[in-house]
C-alpha cells in the first residue's frame, strides 16, 4: 500500500505544477501577449536618425508628428526634408535648437502612397560640421 500512495503522491505533485503552467499560459493568451500588434503599434524607428531616441508618433492629416529624445550633446540649425517616388516636401521641425536631452517633434508630411525618406541635417555643439542623417518611414504608418 505504501508504494501505491507514493506513487499518487508523485503523479498529484506533478499534475498540479503542469496545471499551474495550463493556467499561466491560458491567462497570458486572454490577455493578447500571444497576438501580434499592428505595424502602426510598433515605432516607425527605433533608434530614430541614428542619433535619436523615439518617443512617441501620432498621424495628423496629412503628417506624421514623430517625436523624438536628443541625446547627449545640444544640436543647432536642426532641419528636415521628406522625399517619397510622388513628391518632395519640407518637414517640420519644433525647434532649430535643442538642448541634450530634450524631446523635439518633427512632422513629417505623407499620403500613405509611398514610403517617405525623412532627412534631418544639424550641428553638434562644439562642432561646425553639419551632419545629415536620413531614415526611411513607411506609408503604412501615414494613415
Amino acid at each position: 500500500m505504501a508504494k501505491g500512495q507514493v506513487s499518487l503522491e508523485y503523479l498529484m505533485t506533478y499534475g498540479i505544477a503542469i496545471a499551474i503552467i495550463v493556467i499561466a499560459v491560458g491567462a497570458l493568451y486572454s490577455m493578447g501577449a500571444f497576438t501580434p500588434g499592428s505595424s502602426t503599434s510598433n515605432p516607425p524607428c527605433t533608434p530614430c536618425f541614428s542619433d535619436f531616441a523615439y518617443n512617441e508618433h501620432t498621424y495628423e492629416e496629412p503628417s506624421l508628428k514623430l517625436e523624438v529624445k536628443n541625446g547627449p550633446s545640444g544640436i543647432n540649425n536642426l532641419s528636415c526634408t521628406a522625399s517619397s517616388d510622388s513628391a518632395s516636401a519640407n518637414c517640420s521641425v519644433s525647434s532649430e535648437t535643442v538642448n541634450p536631452n530634450a524631446v523635439f517633434t518633427v512632422s513629417i508630411p505623407g499620403d500613405g502612397t509611398a514610403d517617405v525618406n525623412t532627412t534631418i541635417s544639424f550641428i553638434k555643439e562644439g562642432s561646425e560640421l553639419n551632419v545629415t542623417r536620413t531614415e526611411s518611414i513607411s506609408k503604412d504608418y501615414f494613415s
